[in-house]
């Protein structure tokens, strides 16, 4: 393996270990979620609930649709594109959960009885699941597409389930800001590892040179 690749798989343990030492919970943690639960409102509530339920639908959409449009014009490189947003995700899910395991990081509203969230659930906090595949889609896509009007609305529609996670009361700042970092970084490396799969295949291909 390349010195790129071996230099991006450490610069990706270096951010799962960066993540982790942010897990201690801490008072102006817990002050931002108030601020944010005192201007929650019944419509505003509906909104994040259904937001928070279609997450995942709507990442896995957007390389769902990328792969059938690359079969129906038989364009091999959005359909390679579709995969890799696909593989980025996955991965960022995958070292999510084992990241939650091991930090096991109770929500908000279980380490303090006098927080009140949106949603009760039980499951740990640390990262942030929901922000890691919104992050994780938005990067991907960014680099296979990179333009601003891809990057843009990718971005911003990451940054909205990143908030839609606090708005609920169901993670810390820290948990959604753990969850940006592990998706961007697990797209990224993912992008890394395609990228030196394909330059192997190319060399392999190559004829070899008379003697």
């Amino acid at each position: 393996m390349r010195l790129p690749v071996r230099s991006g798989i450490f610069s990706f343990l270096l951010l799962l270990s960066g993540t982790a030492t942010m897990a201690q919970v801490n008072n102006w943690e817990y002050d931002l979620l108030r601020s944010i639960a005192r201007h929650r409102s019944t419509a505003g509530n509906s909104f994040h609930k259904d937001l928070s339920k279609i997450n995942g639908g709507l990442c896995l959409a957007v390389p769902a649709t990328l792969f059938v449009t690359g079969l129906l014009n038989k364009d091999k490189n959005m359909k390679k594109n579709a995969l890799y947003i696909t593989e980025s995700i996955l991965v960022s899910s995958v070292v999510t959960w084992g990241m939650k395991e091991a930090v096991n990081r109770k929500r908000p509203a279980y380490n303090d009885p006098t927080f009140t969230a949106v949603l009760d659930l039980k499951n740990n906090s640390f990262p942030s699941g929901h922000t890691s595949e919104a992050f994780s889609m938005a990067t991907a896509v960014s680099i296979a597409y990179p333009r601003w009007y891809v990057i843009a609305p990718a971005f911003a529609y990451a940054s909205l389930a990143g908030y839609s996670r606090l708005y609920l009361g169901v993670h810390f700042p820290t948990d959604v800001l753990a969850g940006a970092m592990l998706g961007s970084g697990s797209a990224w490396l993912s992008y890394k590892i395609n990228q030196w799969i394909r330059q192997e295949q190319k060399k392999k291909k190559r004829p070899a040179l008379p003697e």
